[in-house]
This record gives C-alpha cells, structure tokens and sequence, in this order.
C-alpha cells in the first residue's frame, strides 16, 4: 500500500455545480437566487462546474445557456476564485447530454474550435476539464483532445472523465462511443481519474459490486483512479441511493482496498440531501466526515504497521 499515492489522489469528495440559480427560493441577486458554492469550503475537494459546451454555429463556448463572462457568473467567479484560495481545484465539466460539443473537435474543426474552450480555461484558471462524453465519438479525437489539454496547460493540469459505470467493464452500456478500456491503455498516465455515473440504470453504488468490477475489468482501473458519482437527491434522475447507504458502501470499499479509495462524487449541488436547498452543503458534511472516519482508520492501521516493523 502507498501511503503518499493514497494521502495524493484518493479519498476525494467532489460537487457537480450546474445550476448556479435557485428559481424555488426568493431572488438574492439581480438574477434569481444565487446559489454560491461557498459554504462548500473545507467539505469537498473539487468542485466540478457544469456544463460547458461548445457551440457550432458561432464557434462559442457557454456555460449552460450563457457565455462564461455573463453578468451573471460574476459572483460566481469571485467565489470560485476564493475556493481555489483555499485548497479546492475547480475543474470544468465538458459536454453532458447535451449534443454536439465533441463533433467540433473532430481532426478537421479542431483547430477552429478548440481554442475558443482553451483561452476560457486559460482566463478562468480553471484547474482541469471533466470530460463527459454522451455521444458517439471517435477514440482517435479523444486521445488528441488529452494529448492537447496537456501539453498545452502542463502536467499538473487535471484531466478526468465522467462515463457511467457500466462503460467500465468490458461489453458495458456506453453512451460515448469508444472503448474506455482502450482509452486507459492509451492514455491512462494522463487521464487522473474516473468520475463514474452509478445512477441511470449504468451501475448501483449500493451494493457496491459494480465498483469492485470496474477495478477488477481487463487490467483494471485502480481504486485510487476511481471516483463513485451517485445523485443527491431523487430529483436528479433516476437511481437515487439513500445516504446511509452511499456511505456503507464507501466505508466497505476502502476497508477491501486497504483504504485505497478514489472518492464520492454527487450530481449535483443545489438540492442535495439531506438538507436540500436551503442547506445543500450538508451532503459534501456528511461525505467529508466519512472520509475523515477513513483516513483516522488508514492513519492508525499505517501506525501499528510501522510499530510492528521496528519491533522485528
């Protein structure tokens, strides 16, 4: 086991954060009920910011309906800009249900349209994309689009995909077209996780069989890569897993892996449970303090290794 690869990259708690304005509470702002990503700050350890698209027809990117340097995400900006201040990486999600995004950086648009997505990067300083492929594309674009990323924003910069689970294991349900399995053999040094969609019908988070399939498909992919995306609320769609559950299944994981875990993820941020709109903060509260349960677990079971060591 790998004390400082574990301590580095797993035990994350990430937020999907889309919806920025809240329409069911009462205006704080000139554009509806701000949703600000704030109280967020020491419970999760991404914030991933849904969704950017890139758009065709005006060779632009938006942010959900929006360009990014609307009026109305400049609160949000200046919050994230204070999360990042605090230790948080704030990666872009690109794509979604959404069609179209991926058709623009085919080998012959690449060059028009990719480099409207990297000066945002750029201009924001976002720290990574998610990238969430829901439509059929070519493996060959998505080895160049990593390939891309990270030469042109340096080796630190994060790059994760969000497929559902089953796209994980071999002859899985797969809504984007290539093989996931492939693209690891390709390109896994650069990929730095997985956000896996255990909702939808592509993979149940509770009980916790399809996780430990993914890690056991093919060559695997492994726990530390991993990341478990489940809904916070049974408004999200379908397959909502109640809390305590999510959180047996996250506690029963780490201790198979030998606390090797690579985190919870929860789409998304707004309306998330237990407390809902008015305290959405509390799902990333109660995921925060399951994994620090997890890291007390990891911090005493490395001590008594180390005890037993000196005493040989």
């Amino acid at each position: 086991m790998n004390a400082s690869l574990i301590a580095e990259t797993g035990h994350r708690v990430a937020v999907y954060y889309q919806t920025q304005y809240d329409n069911n509470l009462a205006p704080n702002s000139a554009f509806g009920h701000y949703v600000t990503p704030l109280p967020l700050i020491a419970l999760i350890t991404h914030l991933l910011l849904a969704a950017f698209h890139i758009n065709f027809d005006d060779i632009s990117v938006h942010l959900n309906d929006f360009v990014p340097e609307h009026p109305m995400f400049t609160q949000m900006w200046a919050d994230i800009a204070v999360m990042q201040a605090n230790g948080i990486k704030v990666i872009g999600m690109l794509g979604g249900a959404a069609p179209g995004t991926y058709a623009c950086l085919t080998p012959h648009l690449f060059d028009t349209y990719y480099p409207v997505l990297a000066r945002y990067i750029k201009r924001f300083r976002l720290d990574g994309m998610d990238l969430d492929v829901e439509q059929d594309t070519p493996l060959a674009d998505i080895i160049h689009l990593v390939k891309r990323l990270k030469k042109d924003f340096g080796k630190n910069f994060i790059i994760t995909f969000a497929p559902v689970a089953s796209a994980l294991v071999e002859f899985g349900a797969n809504l984007s077209g290539f093989d996931y399995i492939q693209l690891e053999k390709a390109v896994g040094s650069e990929i730095s996780w997985y956000n896996a969609q255990f909702y939808s019908g592509f993979g149940s988070f509770f009980p916790d069989q399809m996780y430990l399939d993914i890690v056991n498909a093919g060559n695997g992919i492994h726990p530390s890569r991993l990341v478990a995306t489940t809904l916070t609320d049974p408004n999200e769609g379908f397959g909502f897993i109640d809390l305590d559950e999510v959180v047996d299944s996250i506690t029963q994981l780490s201790a198979q892996q030998g606390f090797d875990f690579g985190g919870i993820a929860g789409w998304e941020y707004w309306d998330s449970q237990p407390g809902g709109e008015n305290q959405p903060y509390l799902w990333a509260q109660l995921m925060h303090d399951t994994m620090a349960e997890i890291k007390a677990n990891q911090t005493k079971l490395l001590a008594s290794s180390k005890s037993v060591g000196r005493r040989q």
